[in-house]
């Protein structure tokens, strides 16, 4: 017998058949505005695995428009597997628009429009499974400054700076130049006179071993109060000592910034000097770097404070009067080091309110608790301290190696308290000691402590942390894929040496009779450097490449809550 089949209701089947296309639209027209362009992937939320972790680093993070940002997934792995793809959303339009996959996961991205961007990364494996991870890049407009900056510090081009003295005054900062003595002059700022600065000399071993080109600070405001240079009221043209290339400071300073580290501007000056009451003309005294010095409208137009400024701290020490070595000695700032007299954390601004409690309190935070677990401790560090911003400083001081600073001598950096955020910020100085070592020294670093400094628990304590060894890490890739690097720094030092070389006088580096460095040291130093940026970079690639930074673990030789120690860092 055969079965027969029910016969369907044609009017029933027409309906099912409207509505199913109806469906069908819809489902499209879903997709159309959730996924708009063909092949480009919307992001989406996917909360890393366990199998598979993503990371997304940008360099700089930080700076004024227009800015090219580099991008990596630095340190993104899955388990067991191989990661098949890197897709990145770099404009923060919610699209995954930019594949990387063939760069190993490194991008970059030039931003010309002010504003907050949240870039994301997506990272999947030959399985199909994928994470993802995010980092933020702030753009700011150069009109949004209170100082005009790209005219101050015009760096195209070497310009004339003549100041004005009279013999009574020049001879009195030459008694006893340790002592500093201001004087009053006038200037020539590129064309522009600046009556009645006070001019004085700066620098503290630079002063016994510079000759007669000793560094200037010109204070505009010191006699004429309120009296200001384009909205600045303090200029310091640096010598260069010890450096006969008068590379260090500069790219120092460029480095700084491509890291996204708080740097000043610079600029290369030819100096000039009139005694107004004798009958010579005006002698030259040589190529100067001009250097912003960090100060209220420094940080208001780095951190943008609504609600006022807040305490900026100069790092000092010396050698057996202690330094500012960030470990807590109590809740008095009487009780903590005084170098040459005065607390290590020297006050830049708020100084008629002297209130040290902010810097006391990140003292207690870093070395003054006990902290039951690791957790407990980040958390209570990243509530007072950018940690990302002094990984970021650490990582360029330890790739350029210049160590004449927290770790080391706890000296030559300051450091400030963002009331936006409520957190301190490590800010670049004083980098003319860059680019003097071995261009193996550790990724990590040798022993936190030199001279004045005997413990120095923010570094100690940051580098037994696994999450900030990698970021740290990530950084250190950057920089030496970007900028420290055979592709960038050596085109870069010589754009800056033939910028300088035609005002270097006669066959000297140095003016007078204690020139320190001829001509040909100007050239064979740059060679040097540009050696020990190869070899260096190298190094480091060498470590980060191989995976060995997952494995160098610095161990310190004491226990994390103890003071007074130096730590084996390896």
């Amino acid at each position: 017998m055969t079965e027969r089949l029910p016969v369907r209701n044609k009017s029933n089947y027409r309906l099912f058949e409207i509505s199913s296309i109806i469906v069908f639209v819809i489902i499209t027209i879903m997709l159309v505005i959730f996924n708009p362009a063909e092949g480009v992937n919307a992001v989406e939320e996917n909360l890393p695995g366990v199998e598979l972790e993503a990371y997304a680093y940008a360099m700089p993070h930080r700076g004024w428009a227009p800015l090219t940002v580099y991008f990596s997934a630095f340190g993104s792995q899955p388990q067991l597997r191989e990661i098949a793809s890197y897709e990145w959303d770099l404009d923060g339009n919610g699209l995954y628009d930019t594949d990387a996959s063939t760069n190993g996961g490194y991008a970059s991205y030039t931003y010309t429009k002010p504003g907050e961007y949240l870039i994301t990364v997506r990272v999947t494996d030959d399985t199909g499974r994928s994470s993802t991870a995010q980092t933020m890049v702030t753009v700011k407009h150069p009109s949004s400054s209170s100082v005009d900056y790209w005219t101050v510090f015009d760096d195209s081009q070497v310009r004339k700076v003549e100041l004005q003295i009279t013999q009574a005054n020049w001879d009195a900062m030459w008694e006893q130049p340790e002592l500093k003595t201001r004087v009053e002059a006038d200037i020539f700022l590129f064309g522009d006179l600046v009556e009645s600065v006070a001019v004085s000399m700066k620098g503290n071993g630079s002063l016994g071993g510079s000759g007669e080109k000793k560094s200037w600070k010109i204070d505009t405001d010191h006699f004429v109060a309120e009296q200001e240079y384009k909205n600045l009221k303090q200029l310091l043209f640096h010598n260069n000592f010890m450096d006969a290339s008068m590379l260090r400071e500069k790219m120092g300073y460029e480095m700084s910034a491509f890291a996204g580290v708080p740097a000043g501007h610079t600029a290369y000056v030819a100096f000039w000097i009139d005694i107004v009451d004798d009958e010579n003309p005006s002698e030259y005294w040589g190529v100067y770097t001009m250097v912003e010095r960090p100060d209220s409208k420094y940080v208001r137009n780095r951190f943008g404070d609504d609600n006022g400024t807040g305490n900026l701290y100069k790092a000092d020490a010396w050698f057996e009067q202690g330094a500012a070595d960030l470990a807590y000695y109590g809740g008095d700032i009487e009780g903590y080091p005084k170098p040459r007299g005065e607390v290590a954390y020297g006050l830049r601004t708020n100084k008629d309110e002297a209130d040290y409690s902010d810097i006391i309190q990140l003292c207690y935070v870093i070395d003054g608790i006990q902290y039951e677990s690791e957790a407990v401790f980040t958390q209570a560090l990243e509530q007072v301290l950018n940690v990302d911003g002094y990984l970021r400083y650490t990582a360029v001081l330890m790739t350029h190696q210049n160590l004449d600073t927290y770790q080391y001598t706890g000296n030559n950096y300051f450091i400030y308290n963002d009331l936006t955020t409520g957190k301190f910020e490590f800010v670049a100085w004083d980098l003319n000691s860059a680019w003097m070592g071995n261009p193996e020294f550790p990724l990590y670093g040798e022993k936190c402590c030199q001279g004045p400094v005997q413990w120095a628990p923010l570094y100690t304590k940051v580098f037994q942390v696994a999450r900030y060894r990698q970021d740290y890490a990530a950084y250190v890739d950057l920089l030496t894929r970007y900028w420290f690097s055979d592709n960038y720094f050596p085109a870069r030092a010589a754009y800056w040496q033939e910028m300088v070389s035609p005002y270097l006088a006669g066959d000297k580096a140095y003016v007078g009779d204690s020139a320190l460095y001829s001509l040909e040291q100007f050239t064979n130093e740059r060679n040097q450097l540009v050696i020990l940026t190869s070899q260096r970079s190298q190094y480091l690639q060498s470590l980060l490449s191989s995976g060995q930074w997952r494995t160098i673990i610095p161990e310190p030789n004491v226990d994390l809550n103890t003071e007074g120690n130096v730590n084996e860092i390896h």
